[in-house]
């Protein structure tokens, strides 16, 4: 016997297919739930697929919520709290993913997002028709992948 298992090989090729035709909200970084209004969130975006299909959804939000570094590279591991103008939590919640889209009803909010301990403020004005995009940018170092693997 040479180890070849006929069934394993077609388990890998039955989630190789589930993987690709399984919707952006059961990918597993994405993250969905509802706000204190109880209006939808989601939350994504890791690697290009998953960035890609945030930015595609994001049309469908009044805000998007970027977190990036200076140098353009996307951040997890952030927190966002979001607050209407009578100073209510709507959201406060700590991210695994640099993109968060939140269905906010029509109104002004404050947006806070916190990355290793530094904190920076927006105040958005939320309108039925006209989709808003904050994105938060930090000073902060991060990994780089080389462009080119070395030859072994």
């Amino acid at each position: 016997m040479n180890g070849f298992l006929p069934g394993r090989w077609l388990l890998v090729g039955i989630a190789a297919v589930l993987a690709v035709a399984t919707p952006m909200a059961d990918a597993q970084s994405v993250l969905e739930g509802r706000t204190a209004q109880d209006r939808r969130y989601v939350a994504g975006g890791i690697g290009l697929d998953e960035s890609e299909q945030m930015k595609a959804t994001a049309r469908d939000f009044p805000l998007s919520i970027v977190v990036a570094a200076k140098s353009g590279a996307y951040l997890a591991d952030s927190h966002i709290r979001i607050e209407d103008a009578g100073g209510k939590v709507v959201l406060d919640r700590q991210l695994n993913a640099p993109y968060l889209l939140v269905d906010l009803s029509p109104g002004k909010y404050s947006v806070e997002a916190t990355l290793q301990g530094r904190k920076q403020q927006r105040s958005v004005d939320i309108a039925a028709s006209t989709p808003v995009k904050i994105v938060f940018s930090f000073d902060v170092p991060v990994d780089r992948v080389p462009a080119k693997a070395p030859n072994n």
